[in-house]
């Protein structure tokens, strides 16, 4: 993206049980609202039209000081195209007539030394395929989202339309691989003005306020920014300090807080297949036949403790008849 800072660079659960029935169960199932991992709780999103008031303010406020906008096309870049020529060849033939397009002027962390060709699979940034200061795992829609960080993400306040997000593509296309956005670095620029007290004419290495990457008051096409606010009409955006993509950078998303359970009564119908139930009298006798055998138990136990303490419940039978006394029975034989 033009002047990126290098250096800095959405359910409630319901429970079924795991026991047949035929009735209906009226549960407290806890429902869990989890926050979308990829919103950026702490921006302040709105929509474009609320935002920039016409396509001027978006190019000219989104990206700093990057870009103007200029209802005279015959001096104005555009960043998309479709025909053979690049008509931005002629823009700059009549504007720096001895700058050199020979040369990626921009040293950022993706472009090559000197634009060349770009072969078969170079499709997201097509119109530079003949002469391309970027190479083609750079000109990915994907990787030019997520090229300089999270912060610069174009999507942080959620998705954006199909059309919208095109305009940002063509955007990080025309950063990435136009050789003429050289000339329009803010230090040692071609197109710096003597008497622009923000721009140098020559870079400082020695510096730190000096860097190879940042582009200046480059000319584009109004109807072109036009355009790219009726595309993102509807669609959000980061609103911190007037749309600034910088200014929103800064603001990094707070980390997602931890749900918090809300109870609720849910009803859960169970729809267990009948042939898979078990009769209610199968189940009456299961629990009298369990019954029983406790209290058989119990009752087992109190006899073997009765008769380890010699106090038996059930005492063993006496024979209630005498014995003859020997001495008797013999007398009696005597006679």
């Amino acid at each position: 993206t033009a002047a990126l800072n290098e250096p800095a660079f959405k359910e409630g659960r319901t429970f079924h049980p795991p026991y047949d029935s035929t009735m209906l169960f009226v549960l407290p199932v806890a429902l869990f609202t989890m926050p979308n991992p990829t919103a950026a709780q702490d921006l302040s999103c709105k929509k474009f039209t609320e935002i920039y008031t016409n396509g001027t303010q978006l190019c000219e406020k989104m990206w700093g000081d990057a870009f103007i906008a200029s209802d005279n096309y015959s001096e104005a870049y555009t960043m998309w195209f479709f025909n053979d020529v690049n008509p931005n060849d002629v823009t700059t033939q009549r504007l720096h007539p001895t700058g050199d397009l020979s040369v990626c002027d921009l040293n950022s962390t993706y472009h090559k030394p000197r634009p060349s060709p770009e072969g078969a699979g170079f499709a997201e940034c097509h119109p530079w395929k003949s002469s391309s200061c970027c190479t083609k795992t750079t000109a990915n829609a994907t990787f030019l989202n997520i090229a300089y960080g999270e912060s610069y993400r174009w999507n942080r306040c959620g998705a954006l339309s199909p059309a919208c997000e095109r305009f940002f593509v063509q955007e990080g296309c025309f950063y990435e691989c136009s050789p003429h956005i050289g000339l329009y670095r803010r230090y040692g620029g071609h197109a710096c003005q003597l008497n622009d007290q923000n721009c140098e004419r020559f870079y400082n290495g020695s510096n730190p306020a000096h860097n190879l990457w940042e582009v200046y008051k480059m000319p584009i096409r109004r109807d072109y920014c036009d355009a790219w606010l009726v595309a993102c009409a509807n669609d959000l955006f980061c609103s911190d300090d007037g749309g600034n993509y910088f200014s929103c950078a800064l603001r990094a998303p707070t980390p997602a807080p931890t749900p918090t359970p809300e109870f609720n009564t849910t009803v859960v119908r169970d729809n267990t297949d009948e042939s898979d139930k078990i009769s209610d009298g199968v189940i009456a006798g299961i629990v009298v036949l369990g019954v029983a055998v406790l209290f058989m138990g119990i009752f087992m136990l109190a006899v073997y403790w009765r008769e380890r303490a010699g106090k038996p419940i059930f005492a063993p039978l006496q024979d209630d008849r005498k014995e003859p006394n020997p001495k008797q029975s013999a007398e009696m034989q005597k006679i």
